[in-house]
């Protein structure tokens, strides 16, 4: 004869409380619940509710005394919420209510933002744990298929993570759990895979290579970036300190197959006049500034005569900011218009600004012009992409000295020494001299557009030697600045 249990009898069986349900990495879906204290109880039927009709669709069995039933993966369970609920029968046929203990799975789901690098999670919260609606939520990342590691927690439902690496490959999922993140129920999303490749790619490099004056109007710079990155333009900007400033004053096209080495000419300077400060800004398709280079400063210099001290005061800024440092100022100057092809010096790197002085007491010949510049170099360093070691050049300037004169008032002919009359003229135009010998009559008796050539006491150089007397001399020249000088004064010629 069949035993049968008085709750059976009144056909009402309590119902399953349901702990948690939770999405595993593979997307499988499983609901845990508190078996019912009834020795009646034969099995548990799992529902679903049907998002479309809303109605509750029995899905499996669990015989008693199981607790937990997966619902394997393809279940959608990474498009929406999955919801299951579970309801207990007894041996008679009898269930406990249906549709009072639906648990939602927490879905997770992602946006990007390409233009701040960024993923940005939102989940549906977890109202469902029986302990009430504190939850806290931990939030999982794996990049490029490696552990999981916990990134934050919050009570919120939505998540940012930054920084993202173009090409990376991110995995994320929420771990929901009851009692603020006591415990001890818990439930976890599903995961959702985001890969970058989409994303924009950032530079990793802008060098400013060098800033170098071309002349006192033009000015050259130099960058090289990196042309795999996402960028949309470059912006070249210019100052004339180094925290003052910076104005925009070109826009640099990036395209498909460009040279990594920019080059830009600034024709908008006084280079003769100060040093300028360049920067360039990389600037990605969202109009964001993704990288800004090194500072380029040029070298800036002036230059003084000192007529009495025979000697030209260079003063002269350092350049700034190379990689590897300066190695050596060289300067350079040029007589007359001709550049000495090695420098007349070479000094070693300095801060801010230095004095040079370049003694010219043995230098006679030219029109007395001297003009230098400075080349700065790079010392030799692992650069990016392999450049070589950079240099800049200054603006050249310009000093001029008066022309110095020395008449001799005797000479003598027929002697070893002092056997003519030859001034001695520095710094002047050789094309515009002239030197004119007068007897006291007034008779022109030697003339010389040579300033090498002196008188030696005869007529022409070549003809009767004059007698002992004084003679006027007239010496005419050009100084380097175009000025005209001449001086008239006697000479005696003696025996």
């Amino acid at each position: 004869m069949l035993s049968v249990q008085a709750e059976c009898i009144t056909g009402i069986v309590p119902d399953p409380i349901v702990d948690s349900i939770t999405v595993d990495i593979a997307g499988n879906v499983t609901v845990c619940w508190q078996g019912v204290a009834d020795p009646d109880i034969d099995y548990y039927t799992i529902f679903t509710l049907n998002p479309i009709t809303s109605a509750n669709d029995s899905i499996n069995v669990v015989p008693s005394p199981g607790n937990c039933f997966t619902l394997p993966a393809l279940n959608n369970s990474e498009i929406q919420a999955v919801i299951l609920g579970v309801r207990a029968v007894d041996i008679c046929g009898n269930p406990s209510n249906l549709g009072v203990n639906y648990h939602n799975t927490i879905h997770l789901k992602n946006t990007v933002d390409i233009c701040e690098a960024t993923i940005d999670l939102e989940w549906n919260p977890y109202d469902d744990f029986n302990s009430g609606l504190n939850v806290s939520y931990d939030v999982f990342l794996s990049i490029n298929s490696g552990p999981y590691v916990l990134m934050g927690v919050t009570t919120d439902t939505i998540f940012s993570y930054p920084g993202i690496i173009n090409g990376f490959t991110y995995d994320f999922f929420v771990r929901g759990i009851e009692n603020n993140g006591g415990g001890p129920m818990s439930s976890s999303s599903n995961d959702i895979q985001i890969n970058s490749v989409n994303f924009l790619k950032d530079p990793q490099f802008n060098y400013l290579y060098t800033a170098t004056v071309i002349d006192s109007q033009l000015i050259e710079v130099q960058f090289y970036v990196d042309t795999a990155a996402d960028i949309s333009h470059y912006n070249i900007t210019r100052s004339t300190s180094l925290t003052g400033t910076y104005e925009e004053i070109a826009v640099i096209p990036a395209f498909p197959g460009m040279n990594p080495m920019i080059t830009y000419q600034d024709d908008a300077v006084s280079a003769n006049n100060t040093h300028y400060f360049y920067k360039a800004e990389t600037i990605n398709s969202c109009g964001d500034l993704k990288f800004t280079s090194n500072i380029g400063k040029t070298i800036w210099l002036k230059v003084e005569s000192d007529g009495i001290g025979a000697k030209n005061t260079l003063t002269l800024t350092n350049y700034g900011d190379w990689f590897g440092g300066e190695d050596v100022y060289e300067i350079y100057r040029a007589i007359g218009g001709i550049w000495e092809t090695s420098p007349i010096a070479s000094l070693s790197p300095f801060l801010d600004t230095l004095l040079y002085y370049d003694h010219i007491i043995d230098v006679t010949e030219g029109d007395g012009e001297f003009c230098y510049k400075v080349v700065a170099k790079e010392r030799n360093v692992a650069h990016v992409g392999g450049l070589i070691p950079a240099s800049s050049t200054s603006n050249e300037s310009c000093v001029y000295h008066a022309p110095l004169l020395y008449v001799p008032n005797a000479f003598m002919p027929l002697s070893p020494r002092n056997y003519e009359f030859k001034p001695v003229l520095t710094f002047s135009d050789p094309e515009g001299y002239l030197m004119q010998i007068y007897n006291r009559w007034g008779q022109l008796i030697f003339e010389t557009k040579d300033m090498n050539e002196g008188w030696n006491g005869s007529f022409n150089n070549s003809g009767e030697m004059s007698q002992v007397d004084s003679y006027v001399y007239l010496i005419k020249f050009i100084a380097a600045n175009g000025e005209d000088y001449s001086r008239r004064g006697v000479v005696s010629l003696l025996r």
